[in-house]
């Protein structure tokens, strides 16, 4: 099916080996990282984004299994504290906002 794909790790994924073989293999530079809150969060512990970017919905769910934008994966991933600068807040159709933060360490 000419389906292309990396391997990266041996027991969890290596991000940052990810990264690496996207970058050598086939020339990826940038990289939108749509994945679940373990995911985001440990690219974000590797140090791996520098920018996010969130869509707030004009729209509410209490659901409490809801899924969370970061999460630990239970002890897979160190954590380290992180700070966002706000690069800046556009507001989109159906009252919705696109805010765009830079990744920066803590206390920076």
């Amino acid at each position: 099916m000419n389906i292309s794909y990396i391997i990266a790790g041996e027991d969890a994924l290596d991000c940052a080996l990810a990264m690496d073989k996207l970058f050598h293999l086939f020339h990826v530079r940038t990289l939108m990282l749509g994945g679940g809150g373990i995911l985001n969060w440990s690219f974000l512990q590797e140090g791996l984004c520098d920018e996010i970017s969130l869509v707030i919905a004009a729209a509410a769910d209490g659901t409490a299994k809801m899924p969370a934008l970061f999460s630990d994966a239970g002890g897979f991933a160190e954590n380290k504290a992180l700070s966002l600068r706000l690069l800046g807040i556009e507001e989109k159709q159906g009252g919705c906002l696109w805010l765009r933060y830079k990744v920066m360490l803590a206390g920076k």
